[in-house]
């Protein structure tokens, strides 16, 4: 006589939509995670520069870095790359543009 086994239980995985991460499915826009808050940061390699610079600066000063003019710069979160951005002067406000993630 055959034992009698209980089926197993149904799995489900989340599929992502073409193009998406299967985290990104993971996670939805309405979920708690996607809330949480999130240190980004968009790093300008300037050689040379000390605070005695920084207290030094005045409307108008440019500051020499070694990034080419027009490259995209790496948007990051920690050591996690996120996207590629550039900077852009939004009224009297410097502002960073999301040009593609990573």
């Amino acid at each position: 006589m055959a034992a009698l086994h209980p089926a197993p239980p149904a799995q489900s995985a989340l599929v992502p939509a073409p193009g998406r991460s299967p985290a990104a499915a993971a996670i939805g826009p309405e979920s708690a995670v996607a809330r949480l808050p999130v240190e980004v940061e968009v790093g300008v390699p300037v050689r040379g520069f000390r605070v005695r610079n920084l207290l030094a600066l005045e409307p108008g000063v440019v500051v020499a870095s070694q990034w080419n003019h027009g490259d995209d710069l790496p948007l990051a979160a920690g050591d996690v790359k996120l996207a590629w951005t550039e900077f852009e002067v939004v009224e009297t406000n410097l502002a960073a543009r999301l040009t593609r993630l990573a």
